[in-house]
């Protein structure tokens, strides 16, 4: 009897490697209304947009009272989906008081960017978590005080950015347009 070598075939009981996703997710990022988000969070739609991709935004926030919690939301879709979805793949949450709440809108196998001042969360196992240092980062660039509260929404921008490789300079670019070409303003949050 001869030996053949027999080739190694994928069974249904081996997993598939899932496939890839490219442009198609949801964000919310989780602020305090008056904390300047608003500049960052226009950054990073703009940024997104100018890179070609499919993009929209709403800001959601019960209330105009400064300190309160404020949501924006980020659709990205290469079909052009703008609705909002009920559980989104990436938190940005910069809200202490509202942490907990927003980690529950995540899938599973989402994204969590946070502070890394914040108490580590331990509510969810099946969610990627990025501690982001942004106070540090804060301190090391030493603003003007008024100003920290500000530049630390930036902290947030950078960090996403370089995670989901949105392009720094569209990013700068979307600062020109909301500054209206005041450079040193854009200098001070990029």
């Amino acid at each position: 009897m001869s030996q053949q070598p027999v080739q190694e075939s994928l069974t249904s009981t081996q997993p598939a490697e899932p496939p890839r996703i490219v442009n198609d997710f949801s964000m919310v990022v989780a602020t305090i209304n008056g904390s300047g988000s608003q500049t960052s969070n226009m950054a990073l739609i703009r940024a997104l947009f100018r890179m070609g991709v499919p993009v929209s935004g709403k800001n959601l926030f019960p209330s105009n009272i400064q300190g309160l919690p404020t949501w924006f939301t980020i659709r990205a879709s290469s079909l052009g989906y703008t609705a909002r979805r009920e559980k989104v793949e990436i938190v940005v949450a910069m809200n202490p008081a509202t942490f907990l709440e927003d980690l529950q809108t995540l899938v599973p196998g989402g994204v969590c960017f946070y502070p890394d001042h914040f108490p580590a969360p331990k509510e969810r196992e099946d969610v990627v978590f990025y501690p982001m240092p942004v106070q540090s980062l804060v301190k090391e660039i030493d603003p003007p005080k008024e100003l920290r509260e500000y530049i630390s929404n930036m902290a947030y921008v950078g960090i996403v950015a370089s995670i989901l490789a949105i392009e720094l300079d569209e990013i700068r670019r979307a600062l020109l347009t909301h500054f209206r070409g005041k450079e040193r303003a854009v200098e001070s949050n990029m």
